[in-house]
């Protein structure tokens, strides 16, 4: 029986054992909005982190001319691709549905039935459901609150990885081994599985410059008087020694082809000589390129002009930095600083100033030393190993998909040839590049394992890369090892690298174009959060490596600053709550994702060619695999309607000559850079299925930034 009153309605329920009576409201209050996120991050002090905006992790390895680890054809975020997403006072994602207003009297009264059941109605018992005596379905997702990172755990994680006694964690050393175990026991800590290789652990081996051979010793010395150098990982194996006559070439770069620029009428004298070149490139010559002024390219053009050896001079530096991927150019080089610039400045004739100051400037182009000079340089490459730490996070068997979160805890150890601090001999924290990524990489995964497993139908993968400063090559080696029906299980990959130093122009959010759900997932769950967003998959970090697989990524990045790639990168200058929130928003989204089961569907980003930094001349589009054990340079992709698209270049195609250019390493791939035109057709010949394929190619403008 119902009665009708003016604001409710009476339920009369009549049950064998029971009679109730209930009143339901017709109408009910307006509920109140879920609560709002927190308010953008400040630094300790309660100001927010200041960030230098003019320029980009990309954009400061093309200004150091990096060695060809380094040296890579990578892009960053312009800001005229990126769309800004400003703070705003509630989301749709904290909105309630209106249409749900008006559902809880059925509810009401659908849980009065449930509450008259007989006591004598079947049940099953917790302790039968446990044991599994009684079958039961699988759970369904549950929808939890969004989770919060904890920022003192960040900072303790960044406390450990940034500290002094890490020594830049430098890859294959015994510090970097030190945060292996260090992340290897956090994951495990938190209720991660192992899933490396060995544990936790997945080791692969690196090349990291050059070393003496044993019982042997490098030579620069003018008869019995020897010029204090230095190794270079580009250096030739000599071990017959090199007597000649210097000869100084300036800076020591050609215009495209032989006997121009600073070359121009030395061919024959510098022929059988040893080459002496100042490092970088004279100031404000728009006609000179990165690829150009790096010292392997100057190494290669004194090589192709027939010269016996080549020494690099910089009498403002200490030493060159000899670690990275080291290739053979075929000739003996040795670096000059300054321990040896007044012996080397006398043997070029050079007198000193009153003061004892030595300028390389009044050292004429083509002088030729009084005396011959013997250099040896009796060397091998230096083979390290490394690891990524892998952990996996068991979903509820529901879907076979996985989705990986990564990070990379290498840095520059003492300073590398990527340092923007040359010469200075010092400890490179990384606090923020990478330290804050693990950091909240590891509280992340935390996070997600502290949820119901049944709310889970992913499993989660969660990865701290080694040597990605040296060419991604953890990552690469990640995704190259595995299996294709595991590679293809990757539904999304997410990945944070420097997102220390949160400020007031927000968090970068790269990759938002490679899957046609990202957009509404960023905008849903950044709360109040500044977002910028750029659509393109590749960039210069690890999740490049599994866009080039196809899989959807996403890519999270605070912001440059004067501090990046310098020993001042440490903690004090980081905005930890910043990096908090910064996870707690990849964490929405990846909860999102593992709440509706939702695989992104991949979308292959078409971007036309990008000048950076203003170096590059040309682009060709093409992706190198850094690490690559082959005679040539092989593609581990190649960018959409790029030049290598177009002319018919392919994933895993070989590299082995670009116009006049024999193509044995990527030191001969990025000298070829400078030879090149923008839309002039060029000859380059890959192998292919062990056969040698001639293309032609037309090389792109790059686009300004």
């Amino acid at each position: 029986m119902v009665v009708s009153v003016v604001d409710a309605v009476v339920l009369v329920i009549v049950l064998p054992d029971v009679i109730v009576v209930a009143v339901v409201p017709l109408s009910l209050p307006e509920p109140p909005l879920l609560p709002e996120p927190p308010p953008p991050p400040s630094s300790p002090d309660g100001q927010p982190a200041s960030r230098e905006p003019s320029t980009t992790k990309e954009s400061a390895w093309v200004r150091m001319g990096r060695q060809a680890s380094t040296a890579r054809d990578r892009i960053g975020y312009p800001a005229a691709a990126m769309t800004v997403h400003p703070p705003h006072a509630a989301t749709p994602a904290f909105r309630p549905r209106a249409a749900g207003r008006r559902v809880a009297p059925i509810v009401f009264v659908a849980t009065l039935l449930l509450a008259c059941r007989r006591d004598d109605a079947p049940t099953t018992s917790p302790d039968a459901a446990s044991t599994g005596d009684a079958p039961r379905s699988p759970a369904a997702p549950v929808a939890t609150a969004p989770a919060s990172l904890q920022a003192e755990r960040v900072r303790e994680h960044v406390a450990f990885l940034a500290d002094d006694a890490q020594q830049g964690r430098a890859p294959g050393t015994a510090s970097d081994g030190a945060v292996q175990q260090y992340v290897a026991a956090a994951m495990k800590a938190r209720g991660l599985q192992p899933a490396g290789t060995q544990g936790f652990l997945q080791p692969f081996e690196i090349t990291d410059g050059v070393r003496l051979r044993a019982d042997q010793a490098s030579t620069l010395a003018i008869g019995k008087a020897a010029i204090a150098h230095g190794l270079v990982p580009f250096s030739g194996e000599s071990t017959t020694p090199v007597s000649a006559k210097l000869v100084f070439v300036g800076y020591g770069i050609a215009q495209g082809r032989k006997g121009t620029g600073d070359y121009e009428g030395l061919e024959k004298a510098v022929h059988g000589a040893i080459v002496v070149a100042l490092a970088g490139a004279p100031a404000g010559d728009p006609h000179i390129g990165v690829a150009q002024a790096r010292a392997a390219s100057k190494a290669i053009t004194a090589r192709d002009h027939g010269a016996a050896g080549f020494v690099l001079w910089d009498p403002k530096l200490e030493r060159y930095p000899n670690h990275g991927e080291a290739a053979d150019l075929g000739v003996p080089a040795v670096f000059v600083g300054t321990a040896g610039t007044p012996a080397l400045f006398a043997a070029l004739g050079g007198k000193a100033g009153k003061d004892g100051a030595i300028d390389p400037s009044v050292v004429r182009r083509g002088r030729r030393s009084a005396k011959a000079v013997t250099l040896q340089t009796p060397i091998e490459r230096v083979r390290l190993q490394t690891a990524n730490v892998v952990g996996r996070l068991p979903g509820s068997g529901k879907s076979d998909r996985v989705v990986v979160v990564g990070a990379h805890m290498d840095h520059l150890g003492f300073g590398t040839d990527s340092s923007l601090a040359p010469g200075v001999d010092a400890i490179h924290n990384g606090a923020d590049d990478n330290a804050s990524g693990v950091a909240v990489m590891l509280e992340l995964c935390g996070a997600e394992a502290a949820r119901d497993a049944a709310a889970r139908p992913f499993d989660v993968i969660c990865i701290a890369f080694g040597a990605e400063e040296m060419g991604l090559l953890g990552s690469k080696h990640y995704v190259q090892s595995l299996p294709k029906p595991e590679l293809s299980r990757i539904a999304a990959m997410i990945n944070f690298d420097m997102v220390g130093r949160l400020g007031p122009e927000g968090v970068v959010v790269a990759g938002a174009g490679t899957a046609k759900q990202w957009p509404e997932l960023v905008e849903a769950n950044r709360g109040k959060l500044t977002v910028r967003t750029t659509d393109d998959g590749y960039g210069p970090s690890d999740h490049g490596s599994f866009y080039e697989a196809a899989i959807p990524v996403l890519h999270f990045f605070t912001g440059p600053h004067e501090d990046y790639h310098k020993p001042s990168d440490d903690i004090d200058r980081l905005n930890i709550t910043g990096a908090a929130a910064v996870g707690t928003f990849a964490l929405a989204i990846l909860d999102a994702l593992q709440h509706d089961a939702l695989v992104p569907s991949y979308i292959e980003v078409a971007r036309p060619a990008q000048a950076r930094g203003g170096g590059f001349r040309v682009s060709l589009g093409t992706i190198p695999d850094y690490g690559a054990n082959v005679d040539g340079v092989r593609l581990s992709g190649v960018r959409k309607d790029g030049a290598a698209e177009k002319a018919g270049l392919r994933k895993g195609d070989v590299i082995v000559r670009i116009g006049t250019r024999d193509i044995h390493n990527l030191d001969d791939y990025m000298a070829s850079f400078g030879e090149l035109e923008a839309g002039s057709t060029v000859a380059i010949v890959v192998v292919r299925d062990g056969k040698r394929v001639e293309l032609q190619m037309v090389p792109q403008s790059p686009q300004p930034r």
